[in-house]
């Protein structure tokens, strides 16, 4: 596998990740200090978060609504699950973290808006520990890296399950001022993030209220719960979850990075991660507004994108470029072993 040189990748990093991205000191925020007494109320919260879908999971399995799923629920699913995965990766992931285009400013809300009913995390801290992670990509520093704990078969394990879910149970807050100053400065994402707790209400009760309105039934209602909430953000999280996880531990990297960092591109995640699954050149080009730029690569988000400059209410859309392209190109698709 290629890798850049020291002195040709300060360059590249330079080009194509925005200033927040740049490499760093070891932030303040993962050296040793107290833990204020609000991280317990904020752990308490991200256990429901994560655990709330998973009973939902639960009674779908033992029956505890109606075995035979509707057409109304799939439709609900698959509905909020587009709106709110799409929210995240173009409103959350691309627009905001990498600045890979602009919007016009009701399109700005909308799809932050739309990425807080994923329900991972308001939209200032979700993006202040994206924008991290770029920075210290797989080593110390970086919030949600698998190879935390060092190689060998328990310390990857550990590690893959850190970098799937257990670092968000961590004493590790990001500190938004530094990692998002322009977002914190921005009057609409500012209460956006305060409204987030309504956000998560709705995007679980939208779907059972829309269900009671179409059957007018109870059941027609915990349908649409369950399916179009609960077990929708079950699958959304746990697809998000792995971009974090099995994208950095399993897969193909066909373009150079810095030499810890690890993203691989993992073809099975395409329609679920809506794209983000392609995190090998998206580490490579993170201000690129498509992350699926080879054949059969498929990229919903990247879509989405066209489809809205086409509208013209967004611009300044960084598109990948051929040359660009080559310049990252390992010569060999290096594959990074399980």
């Amino acid at each position: 596998m290629i890798i850049l040189s020291s002195e040709r990748e300060s360059a590249l990093q330079t080009l194509f990740v925005p200033e927040t991205d740049q490499v760093a000191p070891v932030p303040r925020s993962v050296q040793p200090a107290a833990v204020s007494s609000g991280r317990g109320m904020q752990q308490v919260v991200t256990a429901i978060l994560i655990v709330a879908p998973l009973l939902g999971v639960v009674a779908a399995a033992v029956g505890l609504i109606s075995p035979r799923i509707t057409l109304l629920d799939v439709i609900l699913a698959v509905a909020f699950y587009a709106v709110s995965g799409h929210g995240l990766t173009a409103g959350f992931h691309r627009m905001l973290t990498h600045r890979s285009f602009k919007a016009a400013r009701w399109v700005k809300i909308t799809l932050a808006v739309a990425g807080s009913l994923g329900m991972e995390g308001s939209v200032i801290s979700w993006v202040a520990n994206h924008r991290r992670h770029h920075a210290y990509t797989d080593r110390k520093g970086d919030p949600h890296s698998p190879y935390e704990y060092g190689n060998g078969t328990w310390n990857q394990v550990r590690g893959a399950l850190h970098a799937h879910v257990g670092w968000l149970f961590q004493a590790q807050p990001t500190e938004e001022a530094r990692w998002a100053p322009d977002l914190v400065k921005d009057k609409d994402l500012a209460a956006i993030s305060r409204m987030f707790p309504f956000l998560g209400v709705a995007s679980l009760g939208l779907p059972m209220l829309i269900g009671w309105a179409v059957t007018r039934t109870w059941a027609g209602a915990l349908g649409g719960l369950i399916w179009g909430g609960l077990i929708r953000v079950f699958v959304l999280h746990h697809a998000t979850f792995s971009v974090n996880s099995v994208c950095h531990l399993w897969g193909r990297r066909p373009f150079t990075t810095r030499v810890e960092d690890r993203s691989t591109n993992f073809a099975p995640l395409a329609v679920l991660a809506m794209g983000e699954n392609w995190h090998n050149l998206h580490h490579s080009c993170p201000t690129l507004a498509r992350h699926g730029v080879d054949r059969y690569q498929l990229d919903s988000t990247a879509r989405l994108i066209w489809i809205l400059q086409r509208a013209g209410v967004v611009w300044d859309v960084r598109w990948p470029v051929a040359e660009i392209l080559d310049r990252h190109r390992n010569t060999v698709a290096a594959c990074v072993p399980s």
